[in-house]
Order: C-alpha cells, then sequence, then structure tokens
C-alpha cells in the first residue's frame, strides 16, 4: 500500500510541475493563474515526504527532509487568492495580501536551524518518518492542527467569495452558462469533506495511531486535488467570467423611493414583456436598465426590491411565461419545446427545466401534456 502510495504521489508531483510551468505561461485575469500554479506546486511539494521516506531517497536527497512542513502553509492561502482572483472585480496584490505568508515565512524561521544542519542529521530524523511504531511527535502535532485550521478557514472564505460571486452575476446577467461555477463549488466542497476525514484522522491519533501511519491516505487525496487542480487550470471547458463591475459615478436619473420600486417594477414587467426584451439570450442588467431609461444601479434597486428577486430569475420568469402560453396556445399540436425555449432566450436545456419548473411547479413536459387535454 506504501508503495502503490509513493508512487501515485511520484506521479502527482511530476504532473504539479508540468501544470506550475503551463500555468504560469498561460494568461489569466487578475493574476489568476500565478496564484493556481503556487497552489499546484505547494501542494505537490507538501506531500512529497510520501516519496522521499518510503523509498529511500532520503539517503540521497537529505536537505529535503523537511521542505514539506513550509510548503503547507502555503496551500489555504493561495486557495483562496486563486478563488479571489477569479471571483472579485478588480482584485489586486496589495501589502495586506503578504500578511496571508506570514505562517509560512514563520516556519521557515523555525525550520533555519534544521535546515542548517548536517546531512546526517537529517537522514537520521528522516529514518525516524519511517517506521509507523514512532508516537507523534509534539511538532507533527502542531503542524497538522495549524494546516487544518488554515484549510478550513481559507476554504470557508474561499466559499464566501464563492457565494458573493454568484449573487453578483445572478444580479447582472440573463445567461448563466458561461459563468461557470460548479467546478469551483463541487472542488471547495471536496476541500471541506477531506477536512472531514483528516478530523477522523485525529481521533484515531488521539487512540494512540502515529500521524506518519495515515500518510499514504492523506497523499493519496492531496495528490487527486493537485490533477484537478492543475487540469481545469490549463484544460478546463469552462471558464469563471469576470462579474460585472458595479455602475461608478452618480446617476442621471430621479431618485426611485421604496415606496415607488413596486410601481417602477411593475412598468418594467410589462414593458420588457410587450417588447420581448427578454428573448435577448444575452441579455444584462445594464443593457436593459439602458434601453428603459434607468441607471444601473436603480435598475438593480427596482428589480431586487420591487420584485424581490434577482435580474435572473427576472429574466427567466418572463421567459418561462412566454414558452408557457406558447404551449398553451399550441395545445392541439405536437410543438417543439426546446425550440420555443430558445426563441425565448434559454440557451441551455438544463436552465430552461431548471426554471420552468421553479415557475410553474411542473416540466415542460408534463405541462405539454396538461395544455393538451
Amino acid at each position: 500500500m506504501v508503495q502503490i502510495a509513493s508512487m501515485v504521489v511520484a506521479f502527482g508531483i511530476l504532473l504539479s510541475v508540468f501544470f506550475c510551468s503551463l500555468l504560469i505561461a498561460k494568461p489569466c485575469r487578475g493574476g489568476a493563474n500565478r496564484y493556481l500554479a503556487g497552489l499546484v506546486l505547494s501542494s505537490g511539494l507538501a506531500v512529497f515526504y510520501q516519496v522521499l521516506f518510503p523509498t529511500g531517497l532520503y539517503r540521497i536527497l537529505p536537505h529535503l527532509a523537511k521542505i514539506y512542513i513550509p510548503t503547507q502553509f502555503l496551500i489555504g492561502p493561495l486557495l483562496f487568492l486563486y478563488v479571489s482572483a477569479l471571483t472579485e472585480p478588480g482584485f489586486r496584490f496589495t501589502k495586506r495580501t503578504i500578511l496571508h505568508f506570514l505562517p509560512f515565512a514563520l516556519s521557515l524561521i523555525y525550520l533555519a536551524p534544521f535546515f542548517a544542519e548536517t546531512a546526517e542529521a537529517k537522514i537520521a530524523f528522516a529514518r525516524t518518518m519511517v517506521s509507523p511504531i514512532e508516537p507523534s511527535s509534539a511538532e507533527e502535532w502542531t503542524i497538522w492542527l495549524y494546516v487544518q485550521a488554515s484549510l478550513w478557514v481559507y476554504s470557508i472564505l474561499s466559499l464566501r467569495k464563492y457565494g458573493q460571486y454568484r449573487r453578483r452575476i445572478k444580479d447582472a446577467v440573463s445567461n448563466l452558462s458561461r459563468y461557470a461555477w460548479n467546478w469551483l463549488l463541487g472542488f471547495l466542497i471536496c476541500i471541506q469533506l477531506m477536512l472531514v476525514s483528516f478530523l477522523v484522522v485525529d481521533i484515531l491519533m488521539l487512540e494512540g495511531i502515529p500521524l506518519v501511519a495515515f500518510n499514504p491516505f492523506i497523499s493519496v487525496l492531496m495528490t487527486a486535488s493537485i490533477v484537478f487542480l492543475g487540469w481545469r487550470g490549463m484544460l478546463r471547458l469552462e471558464h469563471i467570467s469576470p462579474p460585472p463591475e458595479k455602475e461608478t459615478g452618480a446617476s442621471s436619473s430621479p431618485k426611485i423611493s421604496e415606496e415607488e420600486c413596486e410601481a417602477h417594477f411593475a412598468l418594467i414587467v410589462e414593458a420588457t414583456r410587450r417588447d420581448g426584451l427578454f428573448r435577448s439570450s444575452e441579455l444584462t442588467l445594464s443593457e436593459l436598465a439602458e434601453t428603459l431609461g434607468y441607471s444601473r444601479n436603480e435598475f438593480s434597486r427596482i428589480i431586487n426590491g420591487g420584485g424581490k428577486m434577482n435580474f435572473n430569475d427576472f429574466v427567466n420568469m418572463l421567459r418561462v411565461e412566454d414558452v408557457r402560453h406558447r404551449l398553451e396556445a399550441a395545445a392541439g399540436d405536437k410543438p417543439n419545446i426546446l425550440q420555443m425555449a430558445s426563441e425565448a432566450g434559454f440557451n441551455s436545456k438544463s436552465v430552461f427545466n431548471s426554471a420552468f419548473k421553479k415557475w410553474t411547479g411542473t416540466t415542460p413536459s408534463l405541462y405539454r401534456m396538461r395544455a393538451r387535454t
């Protein structure tokens, strides 16, 4: 098992170096790929011990005996910065961003005496890491628990960034298919599940099983993350598009009170329905606001306050209404539902089905059957 895990990890480390070199050369908004390259590489180095110790490679490369420790302190911050660069408008690396790397710097200072030791001393340390019967040291416990805490904090912060991004997108565009966030959400959830499994490891360690006994399991999980992140970074078919920038500057249109929002919302619904403006598959809040003579901020406030919904739901509501009316009008025929959906502005079958069920409580096929009876 240990040898198989070592081979898997070795393959993952080689992939991390390969992905890292390609990602650095690939341009991306907000420097996201640079953070991803660092995340992939640091993740690979963080599990390098699974190759270094079980295979005896530490005898040839003794000076890398503890290289895995400081790199573990980079994983959480780089994950958060990668998600921030992808989802936050105008993201920039600032002086405050450096604070995320303070634990990494402190770990280097702490390990400086070890790095300065002789090769023989480092080989002696490596031998203690090979045997699973050795008890876990205070150093192992401290580092292991801190890394978990760091990953918990940064993964939660990343999920929060994701949630903010999703709300901004749904409040600004009608076509969500090109704003690919599902893979990112899936990855963040997988990290949470991985951390839960680490809690199980903690419990078993309290029962007297040393951390080194779980190294193959931990390393394989980390390697899977490396491959997934690197592959998505280089070969992903979907990409998170830049979230819309917030409107800046003063609005030229009259201010609308909270009491007037519902009245204006009714007017917007009628105008959008009458002119078929919702049929533009790439319709955005800014475009519709300009067409109807509102500022972006005022228009957003009317949709949110007067309609109690986001812009995406507003447009999909009118599109579903249009399809529903067509199905009822064609009750005696065999209408092509997907064609109707496309003409109403939907460009994704899954999005259409989801929206139709949300606003009618049933599927398009069942609705068609009921309309024909």
